[in-house]
């Protein structure tokens, strides 16, 4: 080999090898980098909340129950009072369940209401609500009514009772026919109809003026029986205004825009609950055994019962399942993005042990092609001597 060519050959090898250098620099950095996000999930993974499964102890309690001769009392809390000035030991709150009738409000969609109008009035009457007749509410005509319509005006006076005293002009009486202020214990209140002079008196109950008696009014409230047997009232107004908001005019009970309200009463079943101070008696064991309330004289013995409140413990086992879906999947993204990094770091391993075994390589030949520059300079120079 000529000493042009071995010095060619020699520094190609130096580059090479410095590539390899570089190379094998890159890799050991890029695996630095590895190794502080493996370390970053593992952290994660240290800081992982564990899902708890809920235990049905957390859900159990003592209930205390007792019976007043009329219903069934339970008693949901019980507070300890100290230095009460009346003797009492504890706050009680205790509650059953009892029919309450009450008012109520519902909306008809597309009521199909029918109407006529009066030839010599002008005026508009409702008469149908889809094939039920409507029917003129007039006080003391059926008891039944009357009671409903009472308890409507208690529980809807804003919805109902507003529209039966929106008319023309009032005034307030007495027995004697003298105008009187409405706050007269005395007062009755009639209301002017229309031009024919008919009128509504109203009597005031239970802080609300109530329709006594009536002649013929368009602006009495309607009714109309429903198919389950509620009896439903609805306003003229309100009649009126869906009867009207038909978008076919050549079908006007069709396809009623304005929904219609309308009210009736029944029995619902309600919680009835009160908080009362009480002298609780307390046995060896530290459970109730009796119970005084502070409005009355009558000791009640208490019922014990253990029970698990299922609904919240199924509510929580719920969540606590989510809760784990959760973690499995956090677990499951962590140990593929770690799988995914170590296949990365064993990748880059081999390929820098391949860089290892080429610079070993090199650094074979450039020692070879050293010493044949070496035995070259060597003799050329011994030509001279």
């Amino acid at each position: 080999m000529g000493m042009a060519a071995s010095q060619a050959r020699y520094l190609g090898l130096t580059a090479r090898k410095t590539n390899v250098e570089y190379e094998g620099q890159q890799i050991n950095q890029a695996r630095v980098a590895l190794a502080n996000q493996s370390a970053g999930l593992f952290n994660q993974l240290l800081n992982l909340e564990v899902p708890q499964a809920p235990s049905v102890t957390d859900f159990t309690k003592v209930q205390y129950s007792y019976q007043d001769g009329v219903n069934g009392e339970t008693i949901s809390s019980m507070t300890q009072l100290i230095n009460d000035p009346d003797g009492y030991n504890y706050n009680v709150t205790h509650y059953h369940y009892a029919d309450v009738y009450r008012g109520q409000k519902e909306l008809l969609s597309n009521p199909q209401v029918a109407y006529k109008v009066d030839a010599s009035t002008g005026l508009e009457y409702p008469t149908y609500v889809g094939t039920s007749e409507l029917q003129v509410y007039r006080r003391g005509e059926d008891k039944d009514l009357d009671t409903a319509f009472v308890q409507i005006c208690k529980d809807w006076p804003d919805d109902f009772l507003s529209k039966l005293q929106a008319l023309p002009s009032d005034n307030y009486y007495d027995a004697a026919g003298n105008i009187v202020p409405a706050d007269d214990p005395s007062a009755v209140k009639h209301i002017v109809v229309d031009k024919t002079s008919k009128t509504d008196v109203y009597n005031k109950e239970g802080g609300l003026w109530v329709l006594t008696s009536s002649t013929y009014n368009p602006e009495n409230m309607y009714y109309h029986p429903t198919i389950d047997g509620k009896t439903m009232f609805s306003s003229r107004q309100d009649l009126l205004a869906s009867a009207h908001s038909g978008i076919d005019p050549t079908k006007p009970i069709e396809n009623q825009q304005i929904k219609l309200p309308e009210f009736f009463a029944q029995d619902n079943r309600e919680k009835i609950e009160r908080t009362q101070r009480a002298l609780v008696g307390i046995n060896g064991d530290g459970r109730a055994e009796s119970i005084r309330y502070e409005d009355s004289s009558v000791v009640y013995t208490l019922q014990t019962e253990t029970i698990t409140d299922e609904v919240a413990y199924q509510d929580a086992m719920n969540q606590y399942n989510y809760k784990r879906e959760q973690y499995d999947k956090q677990i499951q993204d962590i140990n593929a993005k770690t799988e995914k990094i170590q296949v990365e770091d064993r990748t880059l391993e081999l390929r820098l042990r391949q860089l290892d075994t080429e610079q070993d390589a090199l650094q074979t030949e450039m020692e070879a092609v050293k010493k044949v520059i070496e035995k070259n300079i060597e003799s050329t120079f011994k030509t001279f001597e």
